[in-house]
């Protein structure tokens, strides 16, 4: 039993060993592959900005990405603002329009 004891802990003892000498090796190696995995994402997020730039009007003049968000709220409202707008005058129109025959005049029971 005891000369199991001293095999299975020799065993652990070189396994030990062998990890702490390729362990800064894999630490080296995942590191590496963060440092990648950032690089990319971080053109990824350039790209994109980018992008968003060349779709708002003035983007391309920010540089700072706080101060592009904070652009296409804006922009983003105002074209909610001009959709609703169209469609209060799109409907208006479409009431009014009711009131014409087909040649575009008045009918007569409405004047």
């Amino acid at each position: 039993m005891e000369l199991n004891n001293r095999i299975e802990s020799s065993r652990l003892m070189s396994c030990s060993y062998k990890m702490r000498q390729l362990c800064p090796k894999k630490r080296r190696r995942e590191r590496q592959h963060q440092q990648v995995e950032r690089r990319f994402m971080r053109m990824e997020l350039r790209k994109k900005l980018k992008k968003l730039q060349r779709l708002i009007p003035g983007g391309e003049e920010l540089r700072e990405a706080d101060n592009l968000f904070v652009h296409t709220a804006d922009y983003i409202m105002l074209l909610r603002f001009k959709v609703s707008l169209l469609q209060a005058l799109t409907s208006k129109s479409a009431t009014s329009s009711s009131d014409r025959d087909d040649c575009g005049t008045y009918m007569r029971s409405n004047i």
